[in-house]
């Protein structure tokens, strides 16, 4: 279903932009919300070096993409998994494409592990307060099912599923229950807990990487933008050394 969220936002930069006027070229990004502040930060230093505006919409990226589909309006698209690049190929609206870096997934648990979680296991433990993501919804979601999948079987994830607290969006919503006191775990993006505002409160497990194996970033232009020349060059500076630095100041490897 298109994100009525999403899809305001979208309407809301086009009311803007129209009334700015065409003095400025101006591309509109769909990014997973997990590689919004480097890719911001990246979108700062483009606008500066091409004179142009790099207006971002954030959200999951399963959502993301529903709503670029839909509308068929934007530029550019940066899912949280490489899978919605591979998956969503045959629809046609991928064109240029480069590797940004790669995210894993990790257990989070408050700072300092007062439950001392140690594994997945903990997932079904009734002591144990877990929030997951929704995998229709967010990257995070889709790996999270794969790797518990991949770790027992669906079973498991079915029974771990239907004992979690809360369901979350993306790695921020699951980043703001870990906060509550009655969450204790759940299973999130690395570079997520790498963030100044995360640093404060969550400690980082480490889940073996058979189990929760590196994930590429794929950014790609958009067929049906308006500004190809200018959404290709975004993704070549993103995928550039300067680019690369940014993404790993921000914990993207």
């Amino acid at each position: 279903m298109f994100n009525s969220v999403l899809k305001s936002a979208i309407v809301a930069l086009l009311f803007c932009s129209s009334l700015l006027g065409a003095d400025k070229p101006q591309l509109l990004f769909y990014c997973g919300i997990t590689m919004v502040k480097p890719m911001q930060l990246i979108a700062s230093q483009f606008e500066k070096n091409n004179n142009c505006t790099v207006k971002i919409i954030q959200g999951g990226s399963e959502d993301l993409y529903d709503s670029l589909k839909l509308s068929k309006t934007g530029d550019l698209y940066l899912p949280g998994l490489d899978k919605y690049i591979k998956e969503y190929k045959k629809d046609g609206f991928f064109k240029t494409e480069a590797y940004v870096g790669f995210n894993q997934a990790a257990i989070f648990v408050k700072k300092g592990n007062p439950k001392k979680i140690k594994n997945l296991e903990s997932l079904i433990n009734p002591k144990i307060g877990v929030v997951l993501c929704n995998p229709d919804s967010g990257s995070i979601g889709k790996a999270t099912k794969a790797l518990i999948i991949s770790y027992k079987d669906e079973n498991f994830f079915n029974r771990a599923f239907d004992a979690a607290l809360e369901i979350g969006t993306d790695s921020r919503s699951l980043n703001a229950s870990l906060l509550k006191p009655e969450i204790d775990m759940t299973i999130n993006w690395k570079a997520s807990g790498e963030t100044i505002e995360s640093l404060n409160h969550i400690t980082m497990i480490n889940i073996p990487e058979k189990y929760a194996p590196k994930q590429n970033l794929v950014l790609t232009t958009l067929s049906f933008s308006k500004n190809q020349d200018l959404a290709k060059k975004f993704v070549n500076y993103a995928s550039s050394k300067d680019g690369a630095m940014i993404m790993k100041r921000y914990g993207f490897r």
